[in-house]
């Protein structure tokens, strides 16, 4: 009991002290002296309340050295209070207007950071996620000797598989609510745009059976025959890619009933083309003997 009390007067002194340096510095009219305060709360962890003194002089610093630490503490304490996006900017701004300045090199990795800190969950809009990615690689580009670039290069590759997780399941999506064609396109460009993702085998497989539902249960005889083709195509590009695939018995057996379906699809056709003939060649019957 008696050191839960104590600490609850420590901490009540420590922000009794935190408000009267910071209610000092805003009645202070010398910049010199709220920039000594404002450093002494930001070295304290009071980074909201150092902001707002270094906002205040800001502009009293401009062309000087206190310009720049002032800027960098901006975006440091912007940063430890995981503000993110306005950190990413602060620090981005600090390295373009300090190139020479022996913190650089921190802050443009820093402001790619701290996007990446930005980035959600795969399940929401990823505009960060693509952000993060694009700063991550400028700062490779910048520094390519940096001792950050192993970091950033983990970083990219972690948010790219967000990516992939995102336009996986939106595909899965139009698979379960029956959307076979969407689904099939979506499956592929997902493919393609990741073509070394950990979902590729399961994605071809979704795939397949997209194209495979379509061509069978969602389509007119005259689009049927290059739908089941599709499918077929797509068959023996998993087992091509795949030769001992998780899912060889439900691939095989999908083949299986495309193969079927082509052969009475082929049938189907070649009996409308016949039947289009003879409808053709009586109509020419028809037409000569009204002539005469």
């Amino acid at each position: 009991m008696f050191k839960k009390l104590s600490l609850l007067v420590l901490i009540g002194a420590s922000l009794v002290s935190c408000n009267k340096t910071y209610n000092k510095a805003m009645k202070s009219t010398d910049k010199d002296e709220i920039f000594v305060l404002a450093t002494q709360l930001y070295q304290d962890g009071k980074y909201d309340l150092a902001n707002e003194l270094y906002e205040k002089i800001s502009t009293s610093f401009v062309g000087t050295e206190k310009a720049a630490d002032i800027a960098y503490n901006m975006a440091e304490g912007n940063f430890n209070e995981k503000s993110y996006r306005l950190a990413g900017h602060q620090f981005k701004s600090f390295a373009g207007a300090y190139p020479m300045d022996a913190r650089a090199e921190e802050a443009l990795f820093k402001s790619a950071f701290s996007y990446y800190n930005d980035s959600p969950k795969y399940d929401l809009d990823q505009t960060s996620t693509y952000t993060a990615i694009s700063e991550l690689q400028g700062f490779i580009n910048a520094y390519p000797e940096s001792t950050h670039v192993t970091d950033a290069n983990n970083y990219i590759t972690e948010l790219r598989q967000k990516l992939e997780k995102k336009s996986f399941e939106i595909a899965k999506v139009y698979y379960k609510t029956m959307k076979y064609k969407a689904s099939g396109v979506a499956f592929d460009n997902m493919i393609d745009e990741y073509p070394d993702s950990k979902f590729r085998e399961e994605a071809m497989m979704y795939s397949l059976r997209s194209k495979t539902e379509l061509a069978l249960n969602f389509s007119r005889l005259e689009n049927k025959d290059l739908r089941l083709q599709d499918a077929r195509t797509q068959y023996l590009l998993l087992t091509r890619y795949y030769p001992e695939t998780k899912f060889k018995s439900e691939a095989d057996k999908l083949m299986e009933k495309i193969d079927k379906d082509m052969a009475e699809t082929k049938k189907a056709l070649a009996s409308l083309e016949e039947a289009r003939k003879k409808v053709e060649a009586e109509s020419a019957v028809e037409t000569a003997k009204s002539k005469n």
